[in-house]
């Protein structure tokens, strides 16, 4: 339990409430003072989360081979994305949480290239560090693959504050916490993580796309990306396991 506080539960305060504290005293939108703090902190995250790959033995550095994965990773996020938007939207879920509008107002009231920067790509380091890096490896240590990536990912969603986007990233969540578990490596479920939170920032500033993803078409494109998730993840565990080739 004590682990757990302090590789998961602390580093989720310290990044809230320095998002609190930016919010509050320098007059920033939610997603600024978010993207702010994900910058402020993920040094110091990252530090710990360093110290504890050294006293695991592992990798401390990043990790940048991927092993020939990098385009499966990059598509396996924008296959996702779709499937889980698909559920939320079957299910549902948007329309019964008054969270989930007010947490799409914050992100979408912004402009598109500061979404695109901040959700995009600040955001998701930090969060990768936290849920990832420290939370899910330090639950590693004590529990089956299984479990671990499933308690990460539950956290990961209790994080977003409301049911339709807790639920989408939960499975964003078992996701990448196996794509880092096969790799060895932060950067893999980076990627993935930035691809998924592209297409969907895409999907929604621009209208053709809109159109294209909330028509009667959905079920289909549902059904393709979760074919093309399911070869992305084949592929991906092709390549970790018999380390073919390497970017």
């Amino acid at each position: 339990m004590i682990s757990i506080i302090l590789h998961l539960i602390l580093p989720m305060f310290f990044y809230t409430a320095m998002t609190t504290v930016l919010y509050l005293y320098l007059n920033l939108g939610p997603l600024e003072a978010t993207a702010l703090s994900a910058i402020l902190v993920s040094p110091v995250l990252y530090y710990f989360y360093s110290a504890d790959q050294r006293r695991r033995g592992a990798q401390a550095s990043p990790g940048f081979n991927l092993h020939g994965c990098l385009i499966y990773i990059l598509i396996f996020g924008s296959s996702l994305c779709i499937l889980g938007n698909y559920i939320v939207n079957i299910l549902g879920l948007t329309e019964i949480s008054v969270s989930y509008k007010e947490a799409e107002n914050n992100l979408y009231s912004a402009s598109f290239p500061l979404q695109l920067l901040a959700s995009g790509f600040m955001i998701p380091f930090a969060e990768e560090i936290i849920f990832r890096g420290l939370g899910f490896a330090a639950l590693k240590e004590k529990l089956p693959f299984w479990l671990s990536a499933a308690l990460s990912a539950a956290l990961f969603g209790l994080y977003h504050g409301n049911l339709p986007q807790g639920a989408y990233a939960f499975l964003i969540g078992l996701a990448v916490a196996w794509l880092y578990e096969i790799s060895g490596t932060l950067l893999a479920p980076y990627l993935f993580h930035v691809s998924a939170n592209l297409l969907s920032l895409l999907v929604v500033n621009t209208e053709r796309l809109n159109s294209l993803f909330y028509t009667d078409r959905r079920p289909v494109l549902a059904a393709a990306s979760a074919v093309v998730s399911a070869i992305c993840a084949i592929r991906i565990y092709q390549k970790n396991n018999f380390k073919e080739d390497v970017v």
